[in-house]
């Protein structure tokens, strides 16, 4: 390993240095940094933004998010199934209509989020 500037010269501190690099290294390996990323991903288009802000306040049905978002049909069920597949919403029937909401494990991210945005 090349010496840098900033690493410390005495070996006792050097080795307990290069220990705690190689553990922060072990965190950044795996699946981790991987998930971390799909979800950024998944969290990057405008429309999956507003479905989740919508989820926060209550349960919605398709038709709702047609009326208030005013996007085709075909682009909110992409976005929806995308969010779905992401584990963030889940979805269950009410009589004939399709309903969904925010999963219980993802609420509390998406309210920090959106606090972030609002403070």
């Amino acid at each position: 390993m090349a010496t840098a500037r900033c690493c410390p010269a005495d070996c006792a501190l050097r080795s307990d240095w290069e220990d705690e690099l190689a553990r922060e290294k072990a965190s950044l390996s795996g699946g981790r940094v991987e998930e971390l990323s799909g979800l950024m991903k998944l969290l990057a288009h405008p429309t999956r933004i507003r479905i989740l802000l919508m989820l926060l306040n209550r349960d919605h049905c398709v038709c709702e998010f047609f009326y208030v978002l005013e996007e085709p049909q075909n682009l909110i069920s992409y976005n929806l199934k995308k969010l779905r597949d992401g584990g963030l919403v889940e979805s269950y029937y009410r009589s004939n209509h399709k309903i969904y909401r925010l999963k219980d494990t993802a609420a509390p991210a998406i309210r920090k989020i959106a606090g972030a945005m609002n403070g």
